[in-house]
């Protein structure tokens, strides 16, 4: 087992709330067996850490912040976008 903390941070741009909305609600349904927490973005629990959406709360050019940690790395390249 690993014992540090595996990070990723991925930026990704939406040009108005209406997609972003759209993006939440897939990555939300592709990831509908784990955990989530939708209260403020999206975030998403799986076995040894978790992701999370949150948006920038710019009214134009939407910029989601994508944050990933988890403990073990092999596991976490699951989930990262190719």
């Amino acid at each position: 087992m690993e014992s540090s903390i595996f990070k990723f941070k991925k930026e990704a741009s939406f040009s108005c709330t209406k997609k972003y909305n759209q993006f939440l609600n897939w990555v939300s349904g592709e990831f509908d067996l784990f955990l989530q927490d939708e209260t403020n973005g999206l975030e998403v629990y799986f076995p040894e850490g978790s992701f999370k959406i949150k948006d920038s709360n710019e009214k134009e050019n939407i910029v989601a912040h994508i944050n990933l940690n988890s403990k073990v790395e092999k596991k976490a390249k699951i989930f990262l976008p190719k």
